[in-house]
């Protein structure tokens, strides 16, 4: 066999000179792409990105009640521990409870409406949900009318309870931690994921944890004894958790690709 030197090209050349060069492998077909394919593809990629931009959506939520509950427990200390929920409503936020009273609820509920960072939250995470089923139906070939997506916008309002979503979202990242072991946050206090953020005390303190994740502050220390710093760091947001609502419209389409034939 020859000695392979120069120019790519050359060594191409050489190469499939040779007695030793393969000719049994069958030739692939290539057909050109359609630009319009290119554009489906994209569209259906830019629908399944919605689920990860809900999650930052519901980053932006968390971190906007937090002054929210903490003026909660310095206004009304009764209600810090009272159990409750929130969803949108056509751009507002509406609070449900089956332990409040309705005036504390509409007290609450008011409280939430007032904070215009929160409501604007809300309002991207109901809006990315809408975008992506669209977008769907677009690549689909069927784009929604005015009357459809404002069913849409109705159905999205109803998706999710904010509370309720936090807590899956701690439930599931909580089993990624370790286990032979216990995490604390920087100030001592237990890690806890999992935790109930369905009230104004138990909001903050899963938040304390969410954060202490999040910066890498938290500690570890293992059932014999050692200490490790910095052993976990995680987004509980930003995982695409299985959780988050895959809202979407009714489709044939089950996978992306092209196809070649051999």
């Amino acid at each position: 066999m020859p000695a392979l030197s120069g120019t790519s090209s050359n060594v191409a050349a050489v190469a499939l000179s040779t007695p030793t060069a393969r000719t049994d492998v069958s030739p692939v077909a290539v057909s050109p792409v359609d630009p319009q394919v290119h554009t489906r593809i994209d569209q259906y990629l830019d629908a399944l990105g919605a689920p990860l931009r809900m999650g930052n959506d519901a980053r932006n939520i968390a971190q906007a009640l937090v002054s929210t509950m903490r003026a909660l427990i310095a206004a009304r200390p009764d209600l810090a521990d009272a159990q409750f929920d929130f969803s949108s409503s056509n751009g507002m936020l509406v609070v449900s409870s089956a332990t409040l009273r309705d005036r504390d609820r509409m007290w609450l509920q008011g409280q939430l409406n007032g904070n215009a960072s929160l409501v604007q939250a809300v309002q991207a995470f109901h809006d990315d949900a809408v975008a992506g089923y669209a977008m769907w139906a677009q690549a689909d070939g069927r784009a929604l009318s005015p009357s459809e997506l404002e069913s849409v916008s109705r159905q999205a309002d109803g998706l999710v309870s904010f509370m309720d979503l936090f807590g899956k979202l701690g439930v599931e990242a909580q089993k990624s931690l370790m286990t032979d072991g216990k995490y604390y946050t920087a100030d001592g206090a237990a890690l806890n994921l999992a935790q109930n953020p369905a009230s104004a005390t138990g909001f903050l303190s899963f938040m304390r944890s969410v954060d202490a994740a999040a910066l890498g502050s938290s500690v570890f220390v293992t059932s014999s004894g050692h200490t490790l710093y910095g052993a976990l760091r995680m987004d509980v947001f930003g995982m695409n958790s299985a959780v988050m609502p895959n809202f979407f419209p009714p489709s044939d389409t089950r996978s992306l690709g092209m196809d070649a034939t051999a």
